[in-house]
């Protein structure tokens, strides 16, 4: 069973489409593991993170900088369970550095024979040499849960090999807390 995941998105960037994304894999993750599982959240912007993510015994928030590959390695060696839960994981819509530090996890993970999960994730247009990032480093995951046919098939006209399974986006589940 895992006792520590780590949770890997676009966490306090002041995205209400990534806040209710990271709210509802929480409770997901509570629902399938226990609440005694460690959730731990990495971000670069740890006061955003803080205004809707409430740390507690099992549950962290870890500042990372925005050179990242060391923070993450280490992260991912800590962790029995790897999930990338930002919607936008495999696009470089805005800036490739996003994708990047997803595929370097990933990336982290298999090499370390961690499990990693790709959890209601999207895909998108890709420069080409981001198409081949994506092709080799993607195809490393355990398994990729899109949030649409459409992501789904734009990963395996990319080349992506790992299994590839379709849901809803999980984030339609979020409830805001009303006072």
């Amino acid at each position: 069973m895992f006792r520590s995941v780590l949770l890997v998105g676009y966490n306090g960037a002041n995205n209400t489409g990534s806040e209710a994304l990271l709210q509802a894999d929480i409770a997901d993750v509570r629902a399938v593991l226990g609440p005694d599982a460690l959730i731990t959240v990495p971000t670069l912007n740890e006061a955003n993170l803080r205004r809707y993510v409430e740390e507690g015994p099992n549950l962290r928030i870890v500042p990372i900088p925005t050179i990242y590959p060391i923070s993450l390695h280490r992260l991912v060696a800590e962790h029995d369970l790897i999930m990338l839960v930002e919607g936008s994981t495999y696009m470089d819509t805005w800036t490739s550095a996003m994708l990047w530090a997803y595929l370097w996890t990933t990336r982290c993970a298999h090499a370390m024979g961690k499990p990693i999960v790709a959890y209601a994730v999207d895909a998108g247009q890709l420069s080409p040499g981001n198409r081949v990032l994506v092709r080799r480093e993607a195809s490393k995951t355990d398994l990729i849960i899109t949030r649409s046919w459409a992501a789904a098939e734009r990963l395996r006209a990319c080349g992506v090999t790992a299994p590839i399974r379709v849901t809803a986006d999980n984030a339609f589940t979020f409830a805001p807390h009303r006072p």
